[in-house]
């Protein structure tokens, strides 16, 4: 399945146009209600350059982002690392379908740009996202950029 996903991301990224931004849509599922668990990511979107950022060795150094978000804890956690950092914080649901994250604290050595993206998204403040058992996808509150994630196992 990993390789699958791989290989899509890299002819996404070839041809990449206005259809292909539909490929990427996590097809919501009401049954899952929270963002609990490990995820992945594995592309960003930019809507304001029409464009589909898939990882690469330039972008990312060979390296991932992963977070875990945990709505057990009092307050809410979100913890992982991004890149060449570890993140952590808290986050708080504001609706149904959306969060926040009211500080997100981060070491902060030379992260790559796959990092730096996933780090813009967060800064803004209400968090809208779609999230079914594999996928989950997060959208900045402009609708600018746009993080598309996989369940790890």
């Amino acid at each position: 399945m990993k390789q699958l996903v791989a290989l899509s991301l890299l002819v996404l990224l070839f041809s990449c146009d206005e259809d292909d931004f539909k490929s990427l849509e996590v097809r919501d599922d009401s049954s899952v209600k929270s963002l609990n668990g490990t995820w992945r990511v594995i592309a960003y979107e930019d809507y304001e350059q029409g464009e589909l950022i898939a990882k690469t060795e330039e972008n990312s150094r060979g390296m991932d982002v992963i977070v875990t978000f945990d709505d057990t804890t009092d307050p809410p956690s979100i913890e992982g690392s991004n890149t060449t950092n570890s993140i952590w914080g808290t986050f708080e649901y504001t609706g149904p379908r959306s969060f926040s994250v009211p500080g997100l604290a981060s070491t902060l050595v030379g992260q790559p740009e796959w990092g730096n993206v996933f780090s813009a998204i967060f800064t803004e403040g209400e968090l809208v996202f779609t999230v079914n058992p594999s996928s989950l996808k997060i959208h900045n509150s402009l609708q600018q950029l746009s993080v598309v994630l996989e369940r790890e196992q």
